[in-house]
């Protein structure tokens, strides 16, 4: 079995800069493509020291970004969001701040307009069991349950 080859402090610090050019990386995703790559750890702290005090990386952009980009275009809930950032190690603090930035109106819509779209491709025997799945759904997108409750009581109560 081969050993992985291992790069340089100058090679892996332009690999790194130009992995976190291409698009808005944390600082667990640098550290570990630094690993993948076989950077010892060492030069990896020294690494992603660098990269941050060249604003290469810097988590709080990064959590805004994530948030917002995962809201928008994969239309998940905060509780998801939160998840996949505590996943990266991202602090509270700074997930607390990225998720204050959703804008409460545009989210309440987007939920009402999942559970629209979704309410067109399911069947149910009643509005109870409608209501059942469209949560379901709503909870595996990572809302909230008093909004989803909420909202779905509002839609119920206009199909119902």
């Amino acid at each position: 079995m081969r050993s992985k080859k291992t790069i340089n402090h100058a090679e892996a610090l332009e690999k790194a800069r130009k992995f976190c050019s291409a698009e808005e990386k944390c600082l667990y995703d640098v550290r570990k493509k630094l690993f993948d790559w076989g950077v010892n750890s060492g030069d990896t702290e020294k690494i992603i020291n660098q990269l941050v005090a060249d604003k290469f990386l810097d988590e709080w952009r990064f959590a805004r970004l994530f948030a917002g980009g995962k809201f928008r275009n994969n239309k998940w809930g905060k509780i998801k969001i939160s998840y996949e950032l505590v996943r990266k190690n991202i602090a509270r603090n700074i997930i607390e701040d990225a998720l204050i930035r959703i804008d409460e109106d545009e989210y309440i819509k987007v939920l009402k307009k999942e559970l629209e779209k979704k309410q067109k491709s399911i069947s149910a025997e009643d509005d109870l069991h409608l209501k059942a799945k469209l949560h379901r759904y709503a909870s595996s997108k990572g809302f909230e349950n008093d909004l989803i409750n909420q909202v779905l009581d509002s839609m119920i109560a206009i199909s119902g």
